[in-house]
């Protein structure tokens, strides 16, 4: 772009234009008053009493002898000299104050798009792959640090959400690398054995089966999240509640097959969202839990709202959940619709019996920035 186009070239000409705009503009206000001042002054008494007036040369000049007219001659001449050389002298401060606002103007304006110029040179150096950097803009609390501020919180989000996809990505490829490998392998192993019966085709099948349902159930996931992200599913009002009690309901005989109880706690709570990504949520939650919740034990399917947020959860006596272990593809997908619907995915450990508590935190009108410290099932 042509630099006489640039923005800090548009804004040093406007600075400049007002800085001589008002230079000028006192000056001709100043040259108007000594212009009055000086046609309103006269010699006439000055000479009446003194009648002697000393030149610039030194010389004393006796004009008792003149007369009035005269007088009045010597004052018109003396004022259009005295006028010429204020307003020569008022060109000149007007060429130096032309030049200085100028300068006062490119200065200026350098000083006003230096912090933009700061976002522009980190917005060129970010990468999709390294989204780490912020300006971290210091200086009063004005609109462009405010303006770097927001840049720095999309920057947040942006990276969150990148990190959030890299980690979705390595989820999905190892829980769909499992039971591809054991059906390979099953088959393979078979395949291999030019004696094998048919009952150990049919154990191969049923090994197949069992694992095609597996990816069925992940890609199914998949799907829903792909749907919530892309926007082709549309928000309705959910009760929360319902929900949890149709998955204790759902889950009810594969618990009580493995000895686990199952409840609902909490309170009633409506939330604006896809119901289909809720509900495969809470469906990935209540089975993570059932399947290292111990015999005996009781898995608690909740909801409902705390400190202005809203929450859907599953609590387990399990082992615990490794802070810094592997999410898996069911957590991931429950992240990812977390995150769609504005909210935010949290474990909770030691709650009961060394367990876990998983909890979706999902915003309402008037919700704080940052959801709950605390478990909502304590």
């Amino acid at each position: 772009m042509p630099h006489w186009q640039s923005i800090r070239f548009r804004l040093s000409v406007q600075y400049s234009a007002v800085v001589f705009g008002l230079g000028g503009a006192l000056l001709g206000l100043v040259y108007l008053a000594i212009q009055r001042w000086l046609r309103s002054q006269t010699m006439t008494g000055y000479i009446m009493s003194n009648q002697r007036v000393t030149l610039r040369s030194g010389e004393v000049m006796n004009v008792g002898v003149l007369e009035e007219g005269q007088v009045r001659a010597i004052e018109s001449i003396y004022n259009e000299m005295v006028l010429e050389e204020v307003a020569r002298f008022t060109v000149f401060a007007l060429v130096a104050l032309f030049l200085l606002s100028l300068v006062v103007g490119w200065v200026m304006s350098g000083r006003v798009l230096k912090p933009i110029g700061e976002i522009s040179r980190v917005a060129r150096d970010i990468q999709a792959s390294d989204l780490s950097r912020r300006i971290e803009l210091e200086g009063p609390d004005d609109e462009l640090t405010r303006l770097a501020r927001t840049f720095d919180e999309m920057l947040e989000r942006l990276d969150r959400a990148f990190r959030s996809q890299r980690e979705f990505l390595a989820d999905t490829s190892h829980d769909l690398r499992t039971p591809l490998a054991v059906i390979q392998a099953n088959v393979e192993l078979v395949q291999a054995d030019p004696s094998a019966t048919v009952e150990e085709w049919r154990a191969t099948g049923g090994i197949v089966a069992r694992n095609v349902k597996k990816m069925a159930v992940m890609i199914d996931g998949l799907l829903a999240a792909a749907r919530l992200q892309t926007g082709r599913a549309q928000a309705v009002t959910i009760d929360l509640a319902a929900l949890a009690r149709a998955k204790v309901e759902e889950f009810g005989p594969v618990a009580s097959d493995a000895g686990v109880g199952l409840e609902v706690v909490g309170g009633g709570a409506l939330a604006q969202g896809i119901e289909v990504s809720l509900d495969r949520a809470l469906t990935n939650l209540v089975d993570n839990a059932l399947r290292v919740a111990p015999a005996g034990s009781i898995v608690q399917i909740g909801s409902g709202t705390t400190s202005g947020w809203l929450w859907l959860g599953v609590s387990d006596e399990g082992p615990g959940f490794p802070d810094n272990g592997p999410a898996g593809l069911g957590l991931s997908i429950v992240s990812q619709v977390a995150e769609a619907h504005g909210g935010k995915l949290v474990s909770f450990s030691g709650h009961r019996n060394g367990g876990t508590d998983m909890v979706v935190w999902l915003p309402e009108e008037g919700s704080g920035p940052k959801p709950p410290l605390q478990s909502p099932f304590a």
